[in-house]
């Protein structure tokens, strides 16, 4: 099976966010996760950390179409990223409305799946228990 593609360039995304919020909407549910999880206080602070490379190594996980559109006569499709930032493991989905030209940031928290980072580490330690 073909790996889905995302539906935006993702470098599209992240320089738009140098516009700051001229380009860019955080819902207040990503916006609550983002001062949580991120430290990341407005609007603005998120799209400068998006900016300037916060979103290390980002994976595209998939893209579906968004449940929560109030356009019945548009289908707009989700994006979604893991990424880290330092020591964390994030998650993020984004789409871009046409109506607003502006991207809005749905999610962006802490990715709820085990970083995989840690498992080669857990991977070995669980064999070297195995073996001692």
């Amino acid at each position: 099976m073909a790996k889905k593609e995302p539906e935006y360039k993702f470098d599209d995304f992240v320089c738009d966010c140098a516009e700051g919020t001229a380009k860019i909407f955080v819902t207040h549910g990503a916006m609550e996760t983002a001062r949580s999880d991120f430290k990341l206080m407005t609007q603005n602070r998120v799209a400068e950390f998006i900016a300037n490379g916060g979103l290390e190594k980002p994976i595209f996980i998939n893209k579906k179409k968004w449940e929560n559109n109030t356009d019945d006569s548009v289908v707009i499709m989700v994006d979604a990223y893991a990424f880290f930032s330092g020591i964390i493991y994030g998650y993020i989905a984004f789409v871009y409305v046409t109506k607003t030209k502006k991207w809005l940031i749905k999610s962006f928290k802490r990715h709820e799946d085990p970083d995989p980072r840690n498992l080669v580490f857990l991977t070995a330690l669980g064999n070297f228990l195995e073996n001692n």
